[in-house]
């Protein structure tokens, strides 16, 4: 199980906040912000797979926890802990027992139809609401829900 969402959402790092306000200015939501949604995707992904572990034919489960082009605020914040090494290292070990591997998306990976994507992305949305609320939804997606 992954670690309780409160206990995460306590991780603290002004040095990572700082660079974020510096490399970012015109992001419209906070650094602060943008780490506790950064936190609360590790958790949603951490919970995700032990989820599809333990449930590996369910059809609510068939489709990708990734950052999604609308989640490019919290990408941001994720590239830039990225460049703490140190301190991404120890939290990822700390947190979740294991380096977090950021993967970008790439022509190799798997290409949906739009019918397809739409599917996938209705079943991520649908996770995200039922375990972090609709706020999260609305934070991570803005601008697909206008």
């Amino acid at each position: 199980m992954p670690i309780a969402l409160n206990k995460l959402l306590q991780y603290k790092n002004p040095e990572l906040i700082a660079r974020y306000r510096k490399d970012y200015p015109k992001n419209k939501i906070s650094p602060q912000k943008a780490l506790r949604e950064l936190l609360k995707y590790f958790w949603l992904c951490a919970k995700y797979q032990e989820d599809k572990k333990k449930n590996p034919r369910d059809a609510s489960l068939r489709f990708s926890c990734s950052v999604q082009y609308e989640m490019k605020e919290i990408d941001d914040m994720w590239h830039t802990f990225l460049l703490f090494t140190v301190d991404y290292t120890a939290f990822s070990k700390k947190y979740f027992g294991k380096f977090i591997h950021h993967i970008p998306n790439t022509k190799k990976q798997k290409k949906l139809s739009k019918a397809q994507h739409e599917k996938e992305l209705t079943l991520y949305l649908s996770y995200i609401y039922d375990n972090l609320g609709a706020n999260t939804l609305r934070t991570w997606f803005a601008d697909l829900l206008k």
